[in-house]
């Protein structure tokens, strides 16, 4: 195992008049504690990231980004940079945010289904898989029966590493994927690109960074979202030795309050398409003021979203324990989609920059906030994660 680390305190400060001895000393301390500000040793807050092989995850390197005793993420670059695990210490009790798969086997054979799966270059469905662009007709590949192309085409595709590092601004992980190197998604997308991800943990808030940019050299129509699962249910886990409860600690999950800033959603037709109508939320369907979960059951494409100091903040609620979990997304993702996977505790915020099918919305002159970037324009995004 590969590890980086940087450690930081306010109680121990180095001289410049140092020894030789001290010197050699905080020679082999800085291969350690790397970044450290000018010898500046720091206790209270270990940074570090790792890579590592282990026995459940023996097939595909992880990359560990961590606070020691604070928080933990695990991003598998070759599984489409899933960040499939994220927990975070209340004292000694861990508690999972990102529902994570059983094992690595599970997330490369079900790569939608846990964790937070990108979803690009068009989140949720095209329908028939077939759009135009520019006066081009262009087609996604489908299985035969199935109404729509879903989920884009990145799912499972290998990230490349391009830097880690832990410093005073926390633990980060950066991986790109440039679409040139795969001749499949040039051949159903052949609008050049450069996807990088930079995922960066720091007083236990994780940051997810998107920065696309259009390599070719023509308009490069897009769309992007994620698909992160969040646990609501207890499980006792033995992650790093240490138990580990999800969010709604011993409580009942079904009395977790869901919240969604959202004043409308788009009506869906029978293979989950919006037909371009869209509705006020009422019932159960109105989540601005929390929902209890038992009483859920989503696929819905959210809209008018509601932001507070320029982000939109969906909640996990748990009174009983007194823990919150928030996801925050910039005004960028315009859409919100909440699902409730059948038969598991557990519930998807997804933030969209435009809804399911946007760009055959866009072609009936309905605005569905597709992206047109042109040569060497660069779209960005941020979402981050975390508990109060």
């Amino acid at each position: 195992m590969d590890i980086v680390s940087f450690r930081r305190s306010g109680g121990r400060i180095w001289h410049r008049a140092l020894r030789l001895g001290a010197a050699c000393a905080f020679f082999l301390l800085s291969a350690i504690f790397t970044n450290a500000d000018k010898g500046e040793m720091m206790t209270d807050t270990t940074y570090s990231v790792g890579k590592t092989f282990d026995s459940l995850e023996v097939k595909h390197q992880v990359y560990s980004i961590e606070q020691e005793g604070k928080a933990i993420a695990k991003i598998a670059p070759a599984l489409g940079n899933n960040c499939y695990l994220f927990k975070v210490a209340d004292g000694e009790t861990w508690i999972n945010l990102i529902d994570p798969p059983p094992d690595l086997a599970t997330l490369e054979e079900r790569p939608t289904a846990y964790g937070n799966p990108i979803l690009f270059p068009f989140p949720n469905r095209i329908r028939n898989g077939t759009w135009q662009f520019e006066g081009k007709t262009y087609q996604f590949d489908k299985a035969p029966e199935s109404p729509t192309t879903i989920h884009g085409l990145l799912l499972n595709l290998p990230y490349q590493v391009e830097k880690h590092v832990a410093d005073e601004n926390g633990a980060t992980l950066v991986c790109s994927l440039d679409s040139e190197h795969f001749p499949d998604v040039i051949r159903q997308y052949p609008f050049p690109f450069r996807i990088e991800i930079t995922y960066t943990l720091k007083d236990a808030v994780l940051t997810m960074g998107i920065a696309i940019k259009n390599t070719g050299d023509g308009n490069m129509p897009m769309g992007f979202g994620i698909h992160p699962y969040f646990r609501c249910r207890l499980q006792a886990e033995n992650l790093l030795h240490k138990s580990s409860t999800n969010l709604t600690g011993a409580a009942d999950a079904s009395q977790a309050l869901i919240t969604v800033p959202a004043a409308k959603y788009w009506e869906l037709d029978d293979v989950l398409v919006p037909t371009g109508k869209q509705n006020n939320v009422t019932g159960t369907l109105d989540l601005r003021n929390g929902q209890p979960f038992g009483k859920l059951k989503l696929d819905h494409v959210f809209t008018d979203v509601q932001l507070v100091d320029g982000v939109s903040r969906c909640l996990i609620e748990n009174r009983d324990t007194g823990h919150t979990l928030v996801m925050e997304s910039d005004a960028i993702f315009r859409e919100l989609v909440v699902y409730t996977p059948p038969d598991r505790d557990s519930i998807c915020f997804e933030p969209y920059t435009c809804p399911t099918d946007a760009i055959n919305l866009e072609a009936r002159n309905i605005p569905a906030g597709v992206i047109v970037l042109a040569p060497d324009e660069t779209f960005s995004g941020t979402v981050r994660f975390m508990l109060q």
